[in-house]
């Protein structure tokens, strides 16, 4: 299925904690999947994931809503491989936050599959509530 609109990767919230959030991406399997590039998913691409599951806690914890957000820092990525080939099954995602005030946060996160993390780092995020 095609990815129209907003590039939503999450498919859905395992948990949410106080400060934490675990999630599912979408089946990332399809050469259209937003972060391949020319049909190859690097690994580097996942800390969109990541960005997105720290925005979910942040809307659904401290913003209670809707918000825009813009990843304005990364920093700590480590890479446990080049590309994602052995992955068949969903990513799993996990942010923890860190920080948060009224301008934005910083969290840390992780994306992998059940057998491995590939990637991890840390997110700041500038953020702004929305009138729903």
């Amino acid at each position: 299925m095609p990815h129209k609109g907003a590039m939503r990767l999450i498919d859905r919230i395992i948990s949410v904690e106080k400060d934490q959030i675990r999630c599912e991406g979408v089946a990332h399997g399809d050469a259209d999947y937003p972060l391949r590039l020319n049909g190859i998913l690097y690994a580097a691409n996942l800390v969109e994931l990541g960005a997105q599951a720290a925005a979910a806690h942040a809307s659904i914890g401290d913003l209670k809503g809707n918000h825009t957000g813009l990843l304005i820092g990364l920093q700590n990525i480590t890479l446990a491989i080049s590309v994602i080939t052995e992955c068949s099954g969903r990513l799993q995602v996990s942010a923890r936050q860190l920080h948060f005030d009224g301008n934005g946060a910083l969290y840390d996160f992780s994306i992998g599959s059940e057998k491995m993390t590939y990637v991890e780092g840390r997110a700041t995020l500038k953020m702004q509530g929305e009138a729903e």
